[in-house]
């Protein structure tokens, strides 16, 4: 019988001159199961002199071992000290953000409400010039075909001179928007709420 014929055994059954090797095989599992996970520093002495290492180099590498490892464990607490202050800067980063926002709208909004205000006032102010103009035109028809006098001469003296005291305080709430509509930061409320960037003097109306 050839040793490649007596060497292979049946299933289940094992070779007489592999039983020394299976042993061997088995006993290292069992002694890597029941090794403990961590030994004593006199477990460890006792391996160095197995190895011919002295015990005052097994004591210098305990050292360094542990050194090593407090500063592993300082460079993890740093590194996590790192991330929470960069997350709270980030938060407070973020709070600040939304804090401006909210100030730049309520400055915004408050701009706007103002310009809105005088805009209001310059378009009454508009309508008084109208209807002081309309009393003119009556006044001018009522007199047209009168006898020049002093009557006649104070009542349509004193429809032009209502005219120009009005068409004056239009003017002044005019220059007044036209004035904070232009300025910065309102210019930029003006584009973004849609406000007129200016309104007309009198003397550029020509239709009151």
């Amino acid at each position: 019988m050839s040793d490649g014929t007596r060497n292979r055994s049946p299933q289940g059954q094992v070779a007489v001159d592999d039983v020394d090797d299976l042993i061997h095989t088995a006993t290292r599992l069992m002694q890597k199961d029941s090794a403990p996970e961590t030994l004593t520093t006199e477990d460890v002495k006792r391996i160095g002199q197995e190895l011919d290492i002295p015990a005052e180099y097994i004591d210098q590498a305990m050292a360094v071992l542990e050194q090593r490892r407090r500063e592993q464990e300082q460079a993890k607490l740093e590194a996590e000290r790192a991330r929470q202050a960069r997350r709270e800067r980030l938060r407070k980063g973020a709070w600040v953000a939304a804090g401006v926002a909210v100030v730049l709208g309520l400055s915004g909004l408050v701009v706007r409400n103002g310009l809105n205000s005088t805009l209001q006032e310059v378009t009454r102010q508009r309508a008084q010039v109208r209807n002081v103009l309309e009393r003119r035109e009556r006044e001018q028809a009522r007199y047209a075909t009168a006898t020049p006098g002093p009557e006649r001469d104070a009542q349509l003296s004193g429809a032009e001179n209502r005219v120009s005291v009005e068409q004056r305080r239009y003017d002044i709430l005019a220059t007044g928007y036209n004035a904070s509509a232009s300025s910065f930061p309102r210019s930029w409320v003006v584009r973004l709420s849609g406000l007129p960037g200016s309104v007309p003097l009198s003397t550029e109306v020509t239709s009151w």
